[in-house]
Parts: structure tokens; C-alpha cells; sequence
């Protein structure tokens, strides 16, 4: 009995010795395989896998594809901004050069504007943040506040450029909201800034009837910013935190607060909460919402753009297929207003894909109606 116990128990160890060299032939084989050849405009399938902690692609996104390449031009020299006219050009700006400028239908180049001043005054305008309101294009500039383009007159005016006697700290994107209400971020260290040992970032408010205030304070790096489709809630991207803010507009009376008038310039909020840590060493840039109240963001530093639900959950990620790491803002635009245009900063490219749904932010800045 012992013996027949023991022949057994052999063979069950050299049949099992068998399977496993079978099966790790197998998987050297398999990791062996050479791997194909990377498409020039992948489909979702044909994506590379993401590393652990990143979400997969979201579900409805298109083919990632080159849409243009300005690299090797001072108008691609870190590329920031994005948003449409009414003629379907894509306006951008570069950080490095001062140029604002946009791209045609078909992704030919056409420089406008250097918002630079005088070589002789030594400070550059480094434009950022791009939208347009009524007609004209409104940019964030480090160091010349806010400043408005008229394609009509050929003019680049300051709207603001001070608060209260003193140098913003560096402007960064901004945001209209349906009553016409700009909203704008001002991290500190990227601009002048009149104190050194005040590094809090704010968020301004140029409202309707012509008055800048200060609403909010105490950020570690406000950047991206975008009015939900609802008009009642403004998200803020806190980059070095590596999360976004929801910031609820105090609509008027409710259950927590019968008394509340309605307030029509926005300048009151309901209460604010911090959400929506994004993943590896990166943080929110640009963001903008779609018509279905899911909020897009641009992941510098991680090279890609998550989709945000209403409820603040990432439900997955695009990258950008050349692996440029400074993926810093975006527009919606194109056919039916559905596709995501994005930019590899320093490789000075231009991306898109087909999104789910239409983006909030039209042509020439019309608010698109919200989707349920």
C-alpha cells in the first residue's frame, strides 16, 4: 500500500512537471511574438494597454488620429488654449512665443497676433487660456491679465489687469457661464504676482455688468475651469493637488436655504468640494463639459484626457498617441460639434478623436442645450 502510495504520488509529480513546461513554452513563445506594427490613426482595439491605475479607453470614443503638425514654428512653441469660430478654425495660442493663431478645417496654419509688447520692455505676454464670447476671442495671459481679440478691428485690448492696485499672479483659462459671466484662474507661480509669500491661487469673476471680483481663494494651482450645462456648478482643475473642484452656485430658494434670493451673476456659492484625484503624477489642465454633463480633462504631465461623470467618477482614458507627456488643453469641434481636438505641448501636434457626445462649448462659444 505504502509503495503503490508512493508510485502514484511520482507520477502525479511528473505529470505535473509535464503541464508546466508545457505552459511556460508556451508563455515564452507568446512573449516572444513579435508585436505588430503600431497604426498611424488606431482604433480603440488597436490601443496600447494602460499601465495599472490608469482606466481604459472610455466607451463611444473614436480613432485617435493626427489632425495638424507645428512643430518647428514659433506659433508651436508649447502649444495652450483651443476653442472654434463660427468658420470651424480652431484657435490656439503659444506659451513660448506670444502667438495666437488657428488652424483651418483641413489643419493649415494661420498666425495672427503676438501679443508680445516691445522687446525693449523685457516682459512677455505668455497667452494660455482661450474662449470665445459675442463675437470675440477671450485669452488669460501670465503676465497681461485678460485680453480681448476683435477679429473686426484688428485690435488686442487689455480687459483687466490688476485687482484692487495689484498684478494678477498669472491667468490661466477661463469660462463664461450662460448669463454671460467670465470666470478666470490665477495660480500662483506662473505670472509677476505682487507677493512672494502668498502662493495660494484664486478664481476671478469679470460678471456682466462690468465688475472683477475675487470668489474664490486658498487653491494650490487653479488652472482649467468650466461652467456645467446646468449652469450651476463651476469645476476647477487643481493641478498640483491632482484633483478637480465643484464649486454649486446658490441658485436661489431651496431646502438649504429658503431665504436665498436667486442670483443671476453667480457671485454666491452653495459650497464647495474638492473631488475626483486623477491618477500618477499629473494634474486637471484644460477641461471642458459635454452636453451630457460629463467633464473632460486634460492630464498634463500624464499625456492624455480622462471623461469626469456628473457624479465625479473617471470613466476612462485617452492618450495621445506619441506619448508627448504635456497634453495641456483641448476644444470640442468639428462635425456635430462631437470631436475632442487635443495638443502634445511640446511636440507642437494637434490630435482628435470622436467623442460620445456633443461638448457643451460650440462655435464662437455658444452654450450647446444641455442633454438629459
Amino acid at each position: 500500500m505504502g509503495v503503490r502510495r508512493f508510485l502514484v504520488g511520482r507520477l502525479a509529480v511528473l505529470l505535473l512537471g509535464i503541464v508546466c513546461a508545457v505552459a511556460g513554452s508556451g508563455g515564452v513563445a507568446r512573449a516572444q511574438a513579435p508585436a505588430a506594427a503600431p497604426s498611424a490613426n488606431p482604433t480603440p482595439a488597436q490601443m496600447p494597454v494602460q499601465p495599472w491605475g490608469l482606466p481604459p479607453l472610455p466607451a463611444g470614443v473614436g480613432a485617435v488620429e493626427k489632425f495638424a503638425d507645428v512643430s518647428g514654428t514659433p506659433q508651436g512653441r508649447f502649444l495652450e488654449g483651443g476653442a472654434f469660430d463660427t468658420q470651424g478654425n480652431l484657435w490656439f495660442v503659444a506659451i513660448g512665443s506670444g502667438w495666437i493663431s488657428y488652424l483651418t478645417p483641413d489643419g493649415k496654419l494661420v498666425p495672427v497676433v503676438n501679443c508680445n509688447p516691445p522687446p525693449e520692455l523685457g516682459q512677455t505676454c505668455e497667452p494660455q487660456g482661450t474662449r470665445w464670447h459675442d463675437g470675440k476671442l477671450y485669452l488669460t495671459s501670465r503676465h497681461r491679465g485678460i485680453l480681448v481679440w476683435d477679429p473686426q478691428t484688428k485690435q488686442l485690448t487689455t480687459l483687466v489687469y490688476t485687482y484692487r492696485n495689484q498684478l494678477f499672479k498669472g491667468p490661466n483659462d477661463l469660462d463664461f457661464d450662460a448669463e454671460g459671466n467670465l470666470f478666470f484662474t490665477d495660480p500662483w507661480g506662473t505670472g509677476p504676482g505682487p507677493n512672494e509669500t502668498d502662493r495660494s491661487g484664486a478664481v476671478y469673476q469679470y460678471s456682466r455688468d462690468g465688475v472683477l471680483r475675487k470668489v474664490m481663494d486658498s487653491g494650490l494651482f487653479p488652472n482649467g475651469i468650466a461652467v456645467s450645462p446646468d449652469d450651476n456648478t463651476l469645476a476647477i482643475g487643481d493641478f498640483r493637488a491632482g484633483r478637480m473642484w465643484y464649486a454649486g452656485f446658490e441658485i436661489g430658494p431651496n431646502l438649504g436655504c429658503p431665504q436665498c434670493p436667486k442670483d443671476p451673476l453667480h457671485l454666491t456659492f452653495a459650497g464647495v468640494k474638492a473631488g475626483t484625484y486623477v491618477p500618477g503624477n499629473s494634474g486637471p489642465d484644460g477641461i471642458h463639459y459635454d452636453v451630457k454633463g460629463n467633464l473632460w480633462a486634460g492630464l498634463a504631465g500624464l499625456g492624455g484626457i480622462v471623461e469626469i461623470n456628473p457624479r465625479g467618477l473617471i470613466l476612462g482614458f485617452v492618450p495621445i498617441p506619441n506619448g508627448d507627456a504635456a497634453t495641456t488643453n483641448f476644444a470640442f469641434g468639428g462635425p456635430n460639434n462631437q470631436y475632442v481636438y487635443f495638443e502634445g505641448a511640446t511636440s507642437g501636434t494637434f490630435w482628435r478623436f470622436k467623442a460620445p457626445y456633443p461638448g457643451l462649448i460650440g462655435a464662437g462659444g455658444t452654450r450647446l442645450p444641455a442633454q438629459p
